[in-house]
């Protein structure tokens, strides 16, 4: 990650935050907000951390956003996502939504993801994305490459939207690739590469989301050699790499 200027931070202290504050304002729907705190209060999911990773119903997930810094009021322009069971291989389930921020959309962003201004302005609220998101990704475990990365993103919008803390079990497959191969690279284009994986254009949220399933894919058939075999399993290997035993 990198890291945060501290002019960025004193103009956001200033003066962003409370103009992203007052323009968000206007946009918060209450039923949609009622709408999402029924979904997110539904969220406990059935799923035995001992069930099996080839009987679990994975949803892999990348977000698009306008750039690194939740918490100085960047925000999500896409969000793709893939349903994955291994026994499922043909990823049969995906979910696309364009989002419309409430600030301003840097001018690389739309370079970067090849979003069109009148896309990202005509897209979906962050709450109808994030309501449609919880509604996909119900039941399932998520993963992302990496996961400390979108799912905190998401954690820190719902916060700023007024939301409930957004805790769901997820899996950061960037991790699992650092544990299994400690000495390569384990960004997800190299690892792309390196599974022979069809390239697709990067940066595209649903793009990202199918290569992060097919890497992940692989890794669980690297981990089965290792005997991990569920979500228990994972997190024991979290817990060893951070010196203690967390739920993440």
């Amino acid at each position: 990650m990198e890291p945060v200027p501290s002019l960025r931070i004193i103009k956001y202290v200033l003066y962003d935050h409370f103009s992203m504050k007052r323009k968000q304002q206007k946009h918060v729907s209450k039923e949609l907000q009622n709408e999402i705190l029924n979904e997110m209060l539904s969220m406990k999911t059935t799923l035995s951390l001992k069930q099996s990773f080839n009987e679990t119903t994975f949803t892999v997930f990348d977000l698009e956003t306008t750039g690194f810094f939740p918490k100085l009021g960047d925000e999500i322009v896409s969000i793709g996502a893939i349903k994955l069971n291994v026994n499922e291989i043909k990823f049969p389930e995906h979910f696309y939504e364009v989002v419309s921020p409430i600030g301003e959309v840097p001018e690389y962003i739309y370079s970067l993801t090849g979003l069109a201004k009148e896309q990202v302005e005509n897209g979906c609220s962050f709450q109808e994305a994030f309501l449609k998101f919880l509604q996909f990704s119900k039941e399932t475990v998520l993963v992302a490459h990496p996961a400390s990365f979108d799912v905190h993103f998401l954690q820190v919008m719902a916060k700023r939207w007024g939301l409930p803390k957004y805790n769901p079990l997820f899996i950061d497959s960037y991790f699992l690739a650092n544990f299994l191969q400690p000495k390569l690279n384990n960004k997800l284009d190299r690892l792309v590469s390196y599974f022979e994986i069809d390239q697709k254009e990067r940066h595209h949220a649903l793009n990202d989301a199918q290569m992060t399933a097919e890497v992940f894919t692989k890794l669980l058939e690297m981990l089965e050699e290792k005997d991990v075999l569920n979500f228990e399993d994972y997190l024991k290997i979290r817990g060893k790499k951070k010196g203690k035993l967390v739920v993440v």
